[in-house]
């Protein structure tokens, strides 16, 4: 029986985003790092510290400045709370609020939690290969199922063929208006995946403004374990 093309290239793009997917996620890790926020004026850094569980399980630490050190957030499945020592309060993050700023960055809570996939919430299709700072990646569009989540029209990415890190990620609304870019670099193997230590996301009608995030330090913690990612622990951590 002859298979079209199109099934084929459809196929193997979804390989190609399955693996990116796999080796995105380490679980029972912990990292640390630096968020710069850059603006055509002025910039800041924002220390974060990072627990992962699983997929669906992580959490997010403020350690700097002193004014944020303390506020948490907290993704357990499709539910996201953040916790504001300011005020003693904790808030349920909406879905619907997951493409808005984080901590006035340009990256988002969807980022910092990972609350959206592009393995299950999008359509794949393979366009092509292309050099990404001389690492040859998989090209791909990938569309947003009827009931997905996503503020995004369409997403395209490009993915390495050795590593199968996510080099580059350009995002595009209703309009077809392209709203930011993403890019990974400084890449590492960390207990047979490759991890970017570097991101960086661009917003495209916002001259001057970026934000970069430096993973400084990693842990593999086998101890970690699911009690950790609880309300209660989230505002006790500091």
């Amino acid at each position: 029986m002859c298979i079209p093309t199109v099934s084929a290239q459809s196929v193997s793009a979804y390989k190609i985003v399955e693996k990116a997917y796999n080796n995105r996620f380490i679980s029972h890790f912990q990292a640390q790092g630096e968020m710069i926020v850059y603006r055509p004026t002025w910039q800041r850094s924002i220390g974060i510290k990072t627990w992962v569980h699983t997929r669906d399980m992580a959490m997010v630490l403020i350690v700097s400045p002193p004014k944020e050190r303390g506020e948490a957030f907290l993704k357990r499945g499709d539910n996201m709370w953040g916790w504001q020592p300011a005020i003693e309060r904790t808030i349920k993050i909406a879905a619907s609020a997951s493409g808005t700023s984080w901590q006035g960055s340009d990256f988002t809570i969807d980022d910092m939690l990972n609350s959206s996939s592009f393995l299950s919430d999008f359509n794949h299709e393979l366009l092509g290969e292309e050099l990404i700072e001389g690492d040859l990646c998989y090209k791909l569009i990938l569309t947003p199922h009827a009931e997905s989540t996503t503020i995004w029209d369409r997403v395209i990415v490009w993915i390495s063929k050795t590593s199968f890190v996510e080099r580059k990620i350009e995002y595009y609304d209703e309009g077809d208006i392209l709203i930011r870019t993403y890019f990974s670099d400084n890449i590492k193997k960390i207990k047979e995946h490759y991890i970017p230590l570097q991101l960086e996301v661009i917003p495209a009608d916002k001259e001057g403004h970026r934000t970069v995030v430096n993973i400084l330090d990693w842990v593999y913690v086998p101890s970690l374990n699911e009690s950790f990612f609880s309300l209660q622990n989230m505002r006790r951590l500091n």
